[in-house]
């Protein structure tokens, strides 16, 4: 057998999970362009954060743990 077996009862709860699913979606009147939109928007004010501030404050966290962290290290030997 393949790794993806599908039998008679999984495909009708994927049919029926579906149903749901793409009902609610149109009682909130989305679509998935919004729903990838919205994804590839926090994807990108992530990306954002990290290109302009988070690598700031990274690098600054750095300068402190990294010589403390090597100190910790000679003082075990």
């Amino acid at each position: 057998m393949s790794k993806l077996d599908l039998d008679i009862p999984t495909i009708i709860k994927l049919v029926i999970w579906s149903m749901l699913v793409g009902a609610l979606l149109y009682w909130l009147e989305w679509s998935t362009g919004d729903i990838f939109g919205w994804i590839a928007n926090k994807i990108a004010g992530i990306w954002n954060w990290l290109a302009g501030t988070g690598i700031k404050y990274m690098l600054l966290g750095a300068t402190i743990v990294v010589p403390v962290f090597i100190i910790s290290r000679i003082r075990k030997r």
